[in-house]
């Protein structure tokens, strides 16, 4: 009986031993595309006619020693290319299938089939539905697709068995932020808050996954360079930079102060442990002539300085997350000549579209500033000399191009159909105040949605671009360095006393 006794206690041991070690595998499986490849991304936007196919593309990618590559649709071309390159790929699908994809299991299902299941050789790690989706009021009503078309295609891949090496997310831009300064103050947009992004952060806690999100410190900083110093939109230490404190974390960058200010938003909502992802990032290289702060030093600043951050041993992280590899993919790999808009959208490339880089710049994150040959800064009163670099290696302290003022205005070829969903939601969930252009009040006249509308973007603008705002809406919305206060508006922040 003792030794039966004896060999039944040794056979719950082992098998204590076996349920362990099998949870710990279990465990680590779970994140395997991120424990595995700590290596930079990058974003491989095809928005041109004069780049290389994607076999030289992917070539290209290797030699830059990049380990992740984000892709814009599910292209035949690009995902067979990419098979045994050993890139990690995120796959998006585009808004124009969210619809299927949400309303019918079987379309997901076909969707994982042709567009996973197929591509045996490729390292498919993550699929994002939709774009910066909540960025379009126009296209509102497919916001509340985008959870059932993730769930539809989880439930596909859990019956594969590939739930655990592909993950279903989306991808968002800063302005699903209502509050964002100072960071611990992050709140969610009141419209997306509870019916969107609380359930979505609850798809991706449970089955593992991360947010990914856009963050461009760039736009911040180009919309008010009067308060947001070069050095912190460009991980500098100069004379420029103004440390803000707030509680007890300190921020010296702008891109650490927007992602702890998402964290704070998650948190609010009962997921402040959720996964991120900086799913895009980057600097301009070029832009119009009235774009502040588009050049190549000032990209390459950023760029160097993010992935030495990124990559950094241990982990960087961020204020709330220090010590924690936050997975960061580069905007982009190209310059894309197609794309419309002003002149920064077709330069935020690392390469030209020859394949020679457009600068400088080690993606193992292991060179320092004052390892590269120097750099040139414009400014708005000299012409491109040698970088004046500081001591601590930051740029010269004039700002370059800043303009008098900017302006959100209504696309002149925007169509009523498209104005006035736009009009709508800055006025509503968008918080513009509009009492100035209702009936009898002081901005009424002239009384026509475009000069309506255009009231409304500028007033979101001038109070959310500081927090990442943007001037877009849909595509009805433009920028502008011509004075609207010339028309019978009183245009908000328009006066001298109000920096722009």
């Amino acid at each position: 009986m003792a030794r039966r006794n004896t060999e039944s206690c040794r056979a719950k041991r082992i098998l204590g031993l076996v349920l362990l070690v099998s949870c710990i595998l279990s465990s680590s499986a779970v994140d395997n595309d991120f424990v595995e490849d700590q290596k930079i991304g990058i974003n491989y936007g095809r928005i041109a006619d004069n780049i290389p196919n994607p076999t030289q593309a992917v070539a290209l990618m290797r030699q830059m020693n990049i380990g992740k590559v984000r892709i814009y649709d599910a292209d035949a071309s690009v995902l067979t290319a990419l098979g045994d390159s050993g890139l990690q790929v995120a796959m998006s699908v585009t808004h124009d299938l969210i619809g299927g994809l949400a309303g019918d299991a079987n379309v997901a299902d076909q969707w994982i089939q042709a567009n996973v299941v197929a591509y045996p050789r490729t390292q498919i790690r993550f699929i994002i539905v939709g774009n910066e989706l909540f960025s379009y009021p126009a296209l509102n009503l497919t916001w509340y697709q985008v959870l059932p078309a993730m769930n539809n295609l989880h439930d596909s891949l859990v019956k594969r068995g590939l739930s655990d090496t592909v993950k279903i997310t989306t991808s968002l831009a800063m302005d699903i932020l209502g509050l964002s300064y100072p960071p611990s103050a992050g709140q969610f947009r009141s419209d997306i808050e509870m019916s969107l992004m609380k359930p979505i952060l609850a798809l991706l806690t449970k089955t593992h996954s991360t947010l990914f999100v856009n963050v461009y410190p760039y736009f911040a900083w180009a919309s008010n360079p009067t308060d947001i110093s070069v050095d912190y939109a460009l991980f500098g230490n100069g004379p420029q930079l103004v440390p803000v404190q707030d509680g007890t974390y300190v921020y010296k960058s702008l891109l650490d102060a927007q992602l702890d200010a998402l964290i704070a938003a998650m948190d609010k909502v009962g997921y402040g442990e959720a996964k991120i992802a900086v799913g895009e990032t980057g600097w301009p290289t070029a832009g119009d002539a009235s774009q502040t702060g588009a050049n190549i030093a000032y990209a390459a600043y950023y760029n160097r300085r993010l992935v030495r951050r990124v990559l950094s041993s241990p982990p960087t992280g961020t204020p709330k997350r220090a010590g924690v590899f936050i997975p960061t993919y580069l905007f982009a790999l190209f310059n894309e000549d197609q794309k419309p808009g002003p002149a920064t959208e077709r330069n935020w490339g690392l390469l030209y579209a020859n394949g020679s880089e457009v600068y400088p710049v080690d993606l193992t994150g292991k060179l320092q500033d004052d390892a590269y040959p120097p750099l040139q800064v414009p400014t708005a009163t000299t012409p491109p000399a040698t970088d004046p670099k500081d001591s601590a290696g930051s740029p010269a302290t004039s700002q370059p191009f800043v303009t008098a003022g900017t302006w959100c205005i209504a696309n002149p070829a925007a169509t009523p159909e498209t104005l006035q969903p736009a009009l709508d939601y800055a006025c509503g969930q968008g918080g513009a105040d509009c009492a100035l252009i209702q009936a009898g009040a002081a901005c009424y006249l002239p009384n026509s949605l475009h000069d309506h509308s255009s009231y409304a973007f500028n007033q979101y603008y001038q109070t959310h671009k500081k927090t990442g705002g943007t001037c877009d809406f849909g595509g009805t919305a433009q920028l502008s360095t011509v004075d609207p206060s010339e028309s019978r508006l009183l245009w908000p922040f328009s006066r001298p006393e109000f920096p722009v």
